[in-house]
């Protein structure tokens, strides 16, 4: 994947947008797709036979919640805001004409607003971005829990 297409899945702060559960096109947006694919007509079947399964009575919520997923419909944080709208990173590296934070002379700034886990978080995603570079790091990522420390 070439740079200009991995900038795209990955935010300025360093967290990737491809993980995020708002991403059109991301990792659990493709999976809901897939997982609401696969499962068409499943209703019908636990219809008809709705003791076969012990889960049968819970469907309903994991096809509402995977509907949900599947509608994301987020471009990522380069293009449109991030949902967490008190974020100003996409701004203010647009206005520094960088592409990630660790590249302003200021990094690690105070700036930033993010609760303590985030802020950590963000400063040990830059760090190692500069160490490895982008395509090494969103190999390491790309996987990873989005939402786990």
């Amino acid at each position: 994947m070439e740079r200009n297409e991995i900038l795209k899945l990955v935010a300025p702060c360093g967290l990737l947008c491809y993980t995020c559960d708002a991403m059109k096109n991301g990792v659990i947006n493709k999976t809901a797709k897939k997982l609401l694919y696969v499962l068409d007509s499943y209703d019908s079947f636990l219809a008809n036979s709705p003791d076969s399964r012990p889960i049968a009575g819970k469907y309903g919520v994991f096809i509402e919640v995977l509907t949900y997923f599947a509608a994301a419909q987020c471009h990522g944080c380069r293009e449109d805001r991030c949902l967490n709208t008190s974020c100003f990173v996409p701004e203010c590296t647009k206005k520094q004409q960088i592409d990630f934070c660790y590249e302003c002379k200021e990094f690690p700034c105070a700036k930033t607003g993010f609760p303590d886990d985030l802020q950590e978080k963000w400063i040990r995603k830059n760090k190692r971005i500069k160490a490895v570079g982008l395509e090494q790091f969103f190999a390491e990522e790309k996987n990873l829990p989005h939402y786990a420390s």
